[in-house]
């Protein structure tokens, strides 16, 4: 697309500046941006681009990174946010006694409501903290 821009006269800036108009990802923009203060100011157009390029290889590393780090907290979330699940069948099994209170007594239902809504308070709390954008 540049290169038909330039063929119908465009300068090199506005050809560029089509490109990300046409594709509208920070790619192509820093592209742009590259492309037209080289063409403005001068200077060497080779050791920029060659800049822009580290610098695009650097962003996806660190969204690598990120995307890392926020599964592994997820993960870690999913594992606390089942614990007490898991725990409460553990306990039914071993000893039904213990957990049937909470079924049978309108005061275990109301500790049930009440652990239910904090729990559902931490996984949003925790889903607002892992997932962000980057």
């Amino acid at each position: 697309r540049v290169v038909e821009a330039l063929q119908m006269g465009s300068s090199l800036p506005e050809a560029v500046n089509r490109l990300y108009v046409s594709m509208p990802i920070p790619e192509t923009n820093f592209f742009s941006i590259v492309v037209s203060i080289q063409s403005q100011s001068g200077g060497n157009l080779a050791e920029a681009l060659g800049n822009l390029s580290r610098v695009l290889r650097d962003r996806r590393k660190m969204k690598g990174k990120i995307k890392a780090m926020s599964m592994e907290a997820k993960s870690s979330a999913a594992i606390i946010g089942s614990l007490p699940v898991i725990v409460a069948g553990l306990v039914y099994l071993t000893s039904p006694d213990y957990i049937s209170v909470l079924f049978t007594d309108p005061m275990g239902h109301m500790i049930l409501l009440g652990s239910a809504f904090w729990m559902s308070c931490g996984i949003l709390i925790m889903r607002k903290m892992i997932n962000f954008d980057f």
